[in-house]
């Protein structure tokens, strides 16, 4: 198919519909001589002639009364198809695969989720909530939601919202152990590491003084691949944690637990994301409960600290 002169088409429609090509120029909002050049352009492109004209009458050939039936079935088609797209968008239906990180996901995405669920009923949802990182692209994930700072180029990210680290200690671990002034001073001190890194044994953090970035070591006393282990091992005055304020945000909150070190950033940034495969097709479906994760968590997230 030639589709190159496709566009002209619904020029050429309006043009018999109106009997005009100054009328048919007003309706589409073009010059006549735009028009003019949109039905000489179709009449090259199918080497056939398709309306007669004079200076009183615009008449269709009789190619061009076979070329308007055939143009006219396929715009209601269009049209058609439009309509069932818009239906879909009011209506999705489908199946929808999430996953996303235990802890944020039980207590902060799993109400969302239900409520997404709620307003688009005939979505069906496949949700994993785990801290194991798996392969988008090969698990067949329509979305998968990550805490991370993002270097993967083979996915598309969404940010849905910020993610605030935060060291913090308890106040009963801070009594028998002492409050670090200064970040070199961790290797004195005991930490709960979150295990699936490959920055073991180490804190990375944000000088503002120099400007750059700097490392400090880490006395490692425990070690754990959940978040909520982390959060319970900490409460209980087992060491000093970094994680998310998602996470701990409310303890702080309380006073459960204590930051520490506030003059120096966690390096480097993470955010919240939404991520889906380039080669996926970005469903209605997918698209809605990504929009969905964002405004329900536009501005300033209420576990930050």
């Amino acid at each position: 198919m030639a589709a190159h002169y496709l566009a002209y088409i619904p020029t050429f429609t309006q043009v018999v519909e109106r009997q005009s090509f100054s009328s048919a120029a007003r309706d589409l909002g073009m010059t006549k001589s735009a028009v003019s050049k949109h039905i000489a352009a179709l009449e090259e492109a199918l080497n056939v002639r398709l309306l007669n004209r004079t200076t009183r009458k615009i008449s269709l050939t009789e190619e061009g009364e076979i070329f308007l039936a055939k143009c006219t079935h396929i715009l209601d088609e269009l049209a058609c198809a439009e309509q069932q797209l818009q239906n879909i968008h009011d209506n999705p239906s489908g199946t929808l695969k999430i996953n996303a990180p235990e802890s944020f996901g039980l207590f902060h995405l799993a109400p969302i989720i239900a409520e997404f669920a709620l307003e688009y009923p005939d979505v069906k949802l496949e949700v994993e909530f785990s801290d194991h990182f798996i392969d988008i692209v090969e698990s067949g994930v329509d979305v998968c939601i990550r805490v991370a700072s993002l270097t993967d180029s083979s996915l598309i990210a969404r940010k849905v919202a910020p993610c605030q680290m935060v060291m913090a200690a308890s106040p009963n671990y801070l009594e028998k152990y002492g409050t670090p002034t200064h970040p070199d001073e961790l290797i004195n001190h005991r930490f709960i590491e979150y295990s699936n890194t490959d920055r073991l044994h180490e804190w990375r953090y944000f000088d503002a003084a120099l400007g750059r970035e700097k490392v400090a070591n880490t006395n490692v006393r425990m070690r754990a691949n959940n978040g909520q282990m982390m959060r319970q091992a900490a409460l209980s005055g087992v060491g000093i944690i970094v994680a998310p304020s998602f996470i701990i945000g409310n303890d702080i909150k309380k006073q459960k637990l204590i930051p520490l070190l506030t003059n120096y950033v966690t390096a480097p940034e993470r955010n919240i994301y939404a991520l889906f495969p380039h080669n996926r097709f970005l469903s209605v479906k997918v698209r809605l409960f990504i929009d969905f994760l964002a405004q329900k968590f536009s501005g300033t997230p209420y576990w930050q600290v």
